[in-house]
């Protein structure tokens, strides 16, 4: 994917009986990447150009009622008028059968999806996904409370009910409500960089990215250290994001400049010789 690209276009589709949360928190993510101004150095962590152009969409131009409570929203644009599509994102909510058998809805997601780089969906909202036929013989998850839901529209899915999301490269699903904001770091990570990555957690306080910055901002050191425990397996060079772990003599080392201390390098050290700082 080119992370040097211009506003990459993200879409999010909104139905009566969405969960707000679903689609405020990438929306959140994506716009707090773009959030400041470069010349006044308002953060740590500064992107080059905007990167995203966020916008929603709807069936119609009607007013969209929310799954529980008052809020009311309206699309930007409806399935005749809105812009070509990088990111779709998918939301979940109150999914029901009219929604899943509108055959308007069903053929929009699948041709949005045939020229988005991404389709996105978060809690329930991967039902839709299935019904579109987009999750066949794939690994997916879902809100805990629409597993069954799942396998009952698509059984070849493989089903994985303790993972925040799912990166299967195109198609990507997140677990419930707040899980959005997870799959949505991790989709800035990979289409605009580490700095996006950050400069979004950053802004919005939040995950393991806030973890870092947090030190940055009193002081303390960022980067990992690999102990002399180090049985030279080279999994951590594998799995680090940042490109931080390089191959010395005797074992492997860390670079301090590109370790930001959030990776799952730690976790999958399998003699433990590498030093979390969380």
């Amino acid at each position: 994917m080119d992370n040097n690209k211009l506003f990459l276009k993200v879409g999010i589709f909104l139905f009566d009986g969405v969960e707000p949360t679903d689609f405020i928190g990438p929306y959140d993510v994506f716009t707090a990447v773009d959030s400041g101004h470069p010349e006044k150095q308002t953060t740590l962590y500064q992107t080059p150009h905007a990167m995203y152009d966020v916008f929603t969409v709807s069936e119609t131009k009607k007013d969209i009622h929310v799954s529980a409570g008052g809020l009311v929203f309206k699309a930007e644009y409806d399935f005749s008028d809105c812009p070509a599509i990088d990111i779709l994102v998918v939301p979940g909510g109150r999914i029901t059968e009219a929604l899943l058998s509108n055959p308007n809805v069903i053929d929009w997601l699948q041709n949005q999806s045939k020229n988005a780089e991404i389709t996105f969906s978060v809690c329930s909202g991967a039902l839709l996904l299935a019904k579109a036929g987009l999750l066949k013989e794939s690994s997916a998850t879902t809100h805990h409370l629409a597993f069954d839901a799942l396998l009952a529209i698509d059984p070849t899915i493989t089903l994985k009910k303790d993972e925040r999301f799912i990166d299967n490269g195109r198609i990507i699903t997140a677990a419930g409500v707040t899980a959005g904001y997870d799959a949505a770091m991790h989709i800035a990570y990979k289409t605009a960089g580490r700095d996006a990555f950050f400069k979004a957690g950053e802004i919005l306080e939040y995950g393991e990215a806030w973890k870092s910055v947090q030190r940055r901002l009193v002081g303390l050191p960022v980067h990992r250290k690999i102990t002399a425990k180090c049985i030279k397996c080279g999994k951590c060079m594998k799995v680090c994001p940042f490109g931080a772990v390089v191959e010395g003599q005797n074992q492997f080392m860390i670079q301090p400049e590109r370790c930001v201390g959030i990776g799952p390098c730690a976790k999958l050290c399998p003699v433990a010789a590498i030093e979390s700082l969380f």
